[in-house]
């Protein structure tokens, strides 16, 4: 895998599913946990909270330090592989909150713990998989009718009702949670600039690297941009608890639109590339949606592989794709004009028989 994701996806990054790594090393981890009680919570501390490579790595080496695991080998495997599971090396890569492959995982697991058994027959499988599929879209449909219920704001910040109007509620509980913690956070105005902001935990323990640490924040209110050096929004498209404090501290009306990502919102299905229920939809022949996007898909990406070779193969594939939106295009306008004569002639007819 490692060495066929560069090749045939290149802009594709490769890292490592954090629960697996820690499954992996499950076992060992138990030992040292059993022996140093408060080393979990020590470990977890350093591996949830957004630190940047320095402060990970200084973190790590003091927790190393004071448990005296130097030698220890789940400690070193751990930390040899750390620049492809810690996404501390990688907070500029947007992975919308896909930091393991634990949602695909706990798919499989309500899978095979309430619909099927390796006993199973493939009819039989087939059928239970099609329950299950049901049952999880009675589940959204019931989340869906709970989501048009009244909530309402913690506060009166209007940035906390913009989100709670625009977010899931899912996601809204997300930001809910994050504006709760974030009141633990004191902010300092940096001397360089009046639009820096240094925000720091107020028990600023030597127990946790991320309580000693300021981070900085960029809050222009003018020109709208709000940035925190930990970069979670950067890499899952919400805001930390550094961003949220300074929100508050400034009394912020409205955040901007561009940082409230539509796959957040309400409004995420709206015009899909893909939507899971267009099986259901058939056009005028009586052919599904599905079918013809699945038959239009597959033959994108034979034009895509072949193009992306040589330049003038892109050249070749880059014109075919225009030309064909081009033509499409002039369909839609073709069509539209047709509509408009055919309600103009009826229009008429009408006129012609009401004067008649």
């Amino acid at each position: 895998m490692a060495k066929a994701i560069p090749k045939f996806f290149p802009r594709t990054l490769h890292k490592f599913c954090r629960w697996h790594i820690m499954n992996k090393h499950k076992d060992l981890l138990k030992k040292l946990y059993k022996l140093f009680p408060d080393f979990k919570d020590q470990l977890t501390a350093i591996l949830n909270h957004p630190l940047m490579p320095s402060e990970f790595e200084d973190a790590w080496k003091a927790l190393i330090e004071k448990y005296n695991l130097h030698d220890i080998n789940v400690m070193i495997n751990l930390w040899a592989e750390r620049k492809l599971w810690i996404s501390a090396y990688w907070k500029e890569v947007f992975c919308a909150r896909m930091t393991s492959t634990q949602r695909s995982e706990s798919m499989n697991f309500v899978l095979k713990r309430g619909f099927v058994t390796e006993r199973d027959n493939l009819h039989i499988f087939a059928k239970q998989v099609n329950n299950c599929v049901q049952a999880r879209h009675e589940a959204e449909n019931a989340e869906a009718n709970a989501s048009t219920g009244t909530r309402k704001t913690v506060t009166r910040y209007g940035f906390e009702a913009q989100v709670m109007d625009k977010y899931t509620r899912a996601v809204y509980s997300v930001f809910r949670e994050r504006q709760y913690h974030s009141t633990a956070f004191r902010i300092k105005t940096s001397q360089d600039n009046p639009n820096n902001y240094l925000v720091h935990h107020y028990n600023q323990s030597k127990e946790f690297a991320w309580s000693r640490h300021e981070f900085r924040v960029l809050a222009d209110e003018a020109e709208g941009r709000y940035e925190c050096e930990c970069k979670l929004w950067e890499h899952i498209g919400l805001f930390c608890h550094h961003v949220i404090a300074v929100f508050e501290h400034l009394r912020l009306d409205e955040i901007p639109s561009k940082y409230i990502l539509q796959r957040y919102t309400k409004d995420a299905v709206t015009n899909p590339d893909f939507n899971r229920r267009d099986y259901r939809t058939t056009t005028e022949d009586g052919t599904s949606i599905e079918y013809r996007r699945t038959i239009l898909y597959s033959e994108a990406v034979k034009i895509i592989n072949k193009g992306c070779s040589l330049e003038a193969k892109f050249q070749i594939a880059l014109s075919a794709f225009r030309d064909a939106n081009s033509r499409l295009d002039n369909e839609d306008a073709e069509l539209e004009n047709n509509e408009d004569a055919e309600m103009e002639n009826n229009e008429q007819s009408s006129n012609q028989d009401n004067t008649t």
